[in-house]
């Protein structure tokens, strides 16, 4: 893989476990929480509804590891990288860094 296309999949990685960092932090909590709610029909029946989570936390919690851990090994590949490359260029006499 080219450092270009390393950062760029690191860009990719990061946005990805942000989008999961809230889901794992609310857990059972925040997002996946089950609700009922009783609405009386007539005197003799009563309907209920559940409100139950389309995924559980465990399956958030191994899809942001997976990521975190990509992230993690990407990172240190490009540093690896960093400290093996040498980089040449030829800068104007003017530019003062």
């Amino acid at each position: 893989m080219k450092i270009a296309e390393a950062l760029v999949l690191r860009k990719h990685l990061e946005q990805k476990v942000e989008q999961l960092k809230p889901l794992k932090l609310a857990g059972d909590q925040g997002v996946f929480e089950i609700k009922t709610e009783r609405v009386k029909v007539s005197e003799e029946v009563d309907e209920v509804k559940f409100q139950i989570p389309k995924i559980e936390l465990k399956e958030v919690t191994k899809e942001y590891d997976m990521y975190s851990k990509a992230l993690r090994e990407l990172d240190t590949a490009i540093q690896k990288a960093n400290w093996l490359a040498e980089v040449k260029v030829t800068l104007d006499k003017g530019i003062q860094i």
